[in-house]
């Protein structure tokens, strides 16, 4: 498991690559070890991602969408199943394509960033998420301010690309598009599987 000096340090560093520090990247544990206990910070993402699917299921209800099959099964199937996939696809891919990419050196270190950045991406969701579970924010407002922080969320995921990977803007920007297109490949993959 993750230890609180390990989480308290990469969670630091990720807020520093949020606030574009040039040091941030020294607060992450780079080794093969570090690689690979990096993937268990998908532990620390649960409680957001469970208020977002949540509200989801809220905000379909509210706008009269009504999901096809077991309803909220298949939502929570979808989303379980979806986190789980788009958690290790870009891994995966950039590994396959790091190489000839010529980001091998610095490969481990952009996977691990990104996976601890994953916490301070998700909180804005999981914080809105919490506020439609409570009533707080109606679908059209929850909507707004999703896709508000997915825009912020966009611009940080191009710093992690950036400043882990030690590449041009350009490089970056088409990163943080293969980081999306593969995660729209997989959510519209799952929803024709489950039916939503």
């Amino acid at each position: 498991m993750l230890d609180r000096d390990e989480i308290r340090r990469s969670l630091t560093g990720a807020w520093d690559l949020f606030l574009d520090r040039p040091e941030a990247m020294r607060a992450f544990d780079v080794s093969v070890e570090g690689f690979w206990r990096s993937f268990r910070v998908i532990v620390l993402l649960l409680p957001a991602y469970f208020l977002t699917t949540m509200a989801e299921q809220i905000m379909l209800s509210e706008t009269a969408v009504e999901t096809a099959g077991p309803g909220g099964v298949a939502l929570f199937l979808d989303s379980v199943v979806g986190l789980g996939l788009d958690w290790i696809a870009l891994p995966v891919v950039l590994a396959l394509a790091a190489r000839p990419l010529g980001i091998q050196r610095n490969y481990a270190a952009f996977i691990v960033a990104r996976n601890w950045g994953a916490v301070i991406a998700l909180t804005p969701f999981g914080v809105i998420g919490l506020l439609v579970i409570l009533g707080l924010l109606n679908a059209e407002i929850a909507n707004f301010l999703m896709l508000a922080s997915l825009m912020v969320v966009l611009r940080y995921n191009f710093l992690i690309a950036r400043r882990a990977l030690d590449v041009g803007i350009g490089f970056a920007i088409g990163i943080v598009i293969l980081d999306l297109a593969v995660s729209l490949t997989i959510a519209l993959a799952l929803d024709s599987v489950f039916g939503l």
